[in-house]
């Protein structure tokens, strides 16, 4: 069942990553400041995650989450990177 919850989540992050449904704040952030703050936010998951006992799947929805949003981000890069744009 957890299997369905990840492969749904998944579809759902690309969907909002590539029709750039996020916020803008996000939107703007630079590359280094987006992978910064993912691996914080795992982290900050995997230990309040611990804590409260669903370790495994706090960690797994922010991993899903935050790869989605990274992926976004160096897919719009090269995209610049193609056009001959200074990234």
């Amino acid at each position: 069942m957890s299997f369905i919850y990840y492969i749904g989540l998944f579809f759902i992050c690309q969907i909002l990553v590539e029709k750039k449904m996020l916020p803008e704040k996000i939107l703007a952030m630079r590359l280094r400041y987006v992978l910064l703050f993912s691996l914080v936010a795992i982290a900050l998951a995997m230990v309040l995650g611990q804590l409260i006992g669903i370790g495994v799947y706090a960690t797994a929805t922010v991993t899903v989450i935050a790869s989605s949003i990274i992926a976004g981000k160096y897919r719009s890069k090269f995209e610049d990177m193609e056009r001959g744009k200074r990234v």
